[in-house]
This record gives C-alpha cells, structure tokens and sequence, in this order.
C-alpha cells in the first residue's frame, strides 16, 4: 500500500494556515489577548492584509479558531469512546474523558467556553456544541434509563453538567499553579456520577 503523502506547507490553503495559526498562538498566548493580524499572518506565511480576503476581522478569525478547538476536542473524544476501555463503562469513560481532555489543553478548553469573543457565535460554532450537547444527552440518557428515571431529563443534564464545567473551570484556573493530578479526576468523575444517581430520582422544583 503506498505511502500516504503529507502536503507541504504551501500547499495548505491560505484559509487554513491562518486558523491554524491563530490557534496555535491562542494556545501559546494562553488566551486570545496580545494575539493580533500580524502575527497570525506571520505564523501562516501570509501578508497581514491578506487575512482580509478571508476573515472580516481578528475576531471573525478568533471564532474559526474556536471551531478548529471544538473539532479537535470531538476528534479525541470519539477516537476515546472507540476504544476497548469505554465499552465497560462508557459513562465514566466519557466524563474522565472530557477531564483528561481539559487538563492536557486548558487554553483550548477556556477558549471554547470562557472567552469574552465579541457578536453572536457562528452557526457552524452552534452546530459543534450540538454535537456535544448530543453526547451528554447519550450517555447521561442512558444511565437515566438505566435506573428508570421519570425527572425531567433537560433540567437534570442542566444540573449535572453545571456542576461538571464548574468543576473543570476551577480545575484550569489553578492549571499554572498545581500541575495536573489523577486525584482531581478521580474526585469530579466520581461526584458528577454520585450526582447524576442523586439527580436522576429528584423532582424538579415548581
């Protein structure tokens, strides 16, 4: 079988190489502030003011970056729920999934749901939390049938997964200063399975 050939840079689309680009120097910037035209267009072998034949503004190109962090994120995740381990436990093995996820890359994971971008998220943004929303409805779904629950499932996925990203929002704002640690995992993997056995036979309040 031959060899797949791997493109050279050049012959990546200029459209690409710039959201690429972006992404890359949000993940090394920590964040989109201090990231600008310039350098997104040095990074991609691009003139600065030919981002402007691609993108409206920075922050139209920020939300492709967004949407290239969201696809990354679904890739790993679906490479993880395909594998041996998860067929056991697929719940426990999607929440540890997404904490592991969150813990390896914090800046891809607040650029998705923490930072302040400017105007309405695009519609293919929108369409990718979607597909994460019909995750956490799937496995969350299925432990709720599993234990024959009658609450109202939308406000119970409300509630779990609050409890959840609070827990990973706490977990990436302490990134720089405790490194990543199995006992975290553990400890939100096994309270947001507590919580959902707990959830799933609560009433919604009136």
């Amino acid at each position: 079988m031959p060899r797949r050939r791997i493109k050279s840079r050049s012959e990546i689309p200029a459209k690409q190489r710039l959201i690429e680009a972006a992404l890359a120097l949000i993940v090394e910037n920590g964040g989109c502030r201090g990231v600008n035209l310039r350098q997104i267009a040095a990074r991609a072998d691009c003139a600065h003011t030919n981002v402007y034949n691609y993108f409206a503004s920075l922050e139209e190109l920020f939300w492709a970056a967004v949407l290239l962090a969201i696809d990354f994120q679904l890739g790993d995740l679906a490479t993880q729920m395909s594998s041996p381990a998860a067929a056991s436990d697929p719940l426990r093995h999607f929440l540890t999934t997404q904490v592991s996820l969150a813990q390896s890359h914090p800046t891809l994971y607040r650029l998705c749901w923490l930072e302040p971008l400017d105007g309405p998220a695009p519609a293919g943004v929108l369409e990718r939390f979607g597909g994460m929303r019909q995750n956490w409805e799937r496995f969350v779904g299925a432990r709720f049938a599993a234990l024959r629950s009658r609450t109202d499932p939308e406000w119970a996925r409300q509630i779990i997964h609050g409890y959840f990203h609070g827990e990973l929002c706490k977990l990436i704002g302490r990134h720089a200063f405790l490194p990543p640690s199995d006992d975290d995992r553990a400890r939100i993997v096994a309270n947001t399975l507590a919580l959902i056995d707990l959830v799933a036979t609560a009433k919604k309040s009136p």
